[in-house]
């Protein structure tokens, strides 16, 4: 029997968790692949969790009735992406159940064991690909044979007999000019407008404008864009932002890994972007940067940059394969603040073979240096990255979904309780360093 209607749900997984440094934005990755299949004349729903609770979900799900339910998940997330897998199989048995994102493109042949199919790596053309055929054929689970399943990149299906594992892939600047905008339609921008001005007065929202990494660091994955970098046509990245601002934003968050890695099409990005009167935070590198640039990105409407500093030792700086020294990040810090920019500095403490002396450093590097914000985190071996390939399975006896805890996955030498007592010392010292010296007045 055919059809009367047919429909994809995206689900963003992520119920907000109220924790101190939850930062709350919408999902861009579901709003990319929503623009895709519209755009395939696919009818499409994001359900973003981020302000709902899993009951809320099921009943959404159960009337809206999928025929395809896509399922974004991550190390923090792997908990809530199966339970609403298995709460799907109950609820809408005929749907399709379909995995995506940084966990499923490193373990698979895991998540097929709960889904029937994975979309590894960048699968903005070939997911939304794929969901049209399947509709348009009339496939469901047992019938998705019938497809030209070697044709969708990143396809991997070990079910219903059948044996696909294609290649990912990562598109190039050409193609990724060609992707229609990022379908905003789905999210509860008054909610997120809210969050954010209660948090920080302003109205924040992100967007992605470069992709891929080209750095090896040890402790990072990177599954999903890779070490390839692309950057985005800047006519394409100045219509996004137009919308965002209609949307009633005020602030960026540019998510990109190295956004400040190309100087010209950075400074480029600053000319256009120059009285606009809209402020913009990014990730930099502690290398690279010229005080020409910081003035540039000053006018241009930036008011902080995040550097990963990491360490404070050289030689732990080494382990990590990081790539800067303890003095890049002295003067990446140092210029920030001169061009009258904020700082805020990322710390990985308690790394594998580092030791307690060389912990020690890196507290007094945060506290010495000119910073705005500072935050430590115990290194995590996550999927994908070398760290994890050198220490092996994390300990499922531990729990490494909360946000920012001070606890060590795998075997270590370094006394958790002793690091997180320094840890609080450290974040005391800093805020009493910040408040104003009213004596002084």
């Amino acid at each position: 029997m055919k059809r009367t209607t047919s429909r994809v749900a995206l689900v963003f997984p992520y119920f907000r968790t109220r924790a101190a440094t939850e930062m709350l934005f919408p999902p861009l990755g579901a709003a990319t692949l929503a623009a895709q299949l519209r755009e395939l004349g696919v009818q499409t729903k994001v359900f973003d969790c981020t302000f709902s609770n899993f009951s809320r979900l099921r009943n959404a799900l159960t009337s809206y009735r999928p025929d395809i339910v896509g399922i974004y998940s991550m190390v923090s997330l792997t908990q809530n992406s199966l339970r609403i897998a298995d709460m799907v199989r109950t609820s809408l048995p005929q749907a399709l159940l379909v995995a995506g994102g940084p966990l499923p493109t490193v373990f698979p042949r895991r998540y097929a064991q709960h889904f029937d199919a994975v979309f590894r790596g960048e699968a903005d053309v070939s997911f939304p690909r794929f969901c049209s055929d399947y509709i348009q054929q009339q496939a469901s689970p047992a019938t998705i044979g019938g497809l030209p399943l070697d044709s969708y990149r990143g396809l991997f299906i070990p079910n219903h007999g059948l044996c696909v594992d294609n290649p990912t892939v990562h598109y190039s600047q050409s193609r990724l000019a060609a992707f229609p905008l990022p379908d905003r339609t789905d999210f509860d921008h008054a909610a997120y407008q809210r969050e954010w001005l209660q948090k920080t007065g302003t109205r924040t929202t992100t967007i992605i404008v470069t992709l891929g990494c080209p750095y090896g660091c040890e402790f990072c994955s990177k599954p999903v864009f890779g070490s390839v970098v692309r950057r985005r046509d800047l006519d394409a990245v100045f219509a996004e932002i137009d919308q965002i601002q209609a949307l009633g934003y005020d602030r960026l968050w540019i998510a990109d890994d190295t956004f400040t890695l190309n100087l010209p099409y950075l400074e480029e990005f600053c000319r256009r972007m120059a009285g606009r009167r809209m402020h913009w935070s990014c990730l930099s590198r502690a290398d690279g940067i010229r005080e020409d640039t910081v003035r540039l990105m000053r006018e241009a409407g930036c008011r902080r940059v995040y550097l990963g500093l990491e360490s404070g030792s050289n030689a732990t700086l080494r382990l990590m394969n990081k790539h800067i020294t303890v003095d890049d990040g002295i003067n990446a810090a140092d210029l920030y603040r001169k061009g009258g920019i904020e700082a805020a500095a990322f710390f990985i403490v308690g790394y594998p073979g580092e030791t307690v002396g060389s912990i020690e450093q890196t507290f007094k590097l945060a506290l010495t240096l000119p910073l705005d914000e500072i935050s430590f985190n115990v290194p995590v071996p996550l999927p994908g990255s070398d760290l994890f390939e050198r220490l092996g399975e994390p300990d499922e006896g531990k729990d490494w979904q909360q946000e920012n805890e001070v606890t060590f996955v795998y075997p270590s030498e370094i006394d958790e309780r002793w690091l997180r007592g320094r840890i609080d010392e450290t974040m005391q010292a800093f805020a009493q360093k910040s408040q104003p010296d009213l004596g002084a007045a």
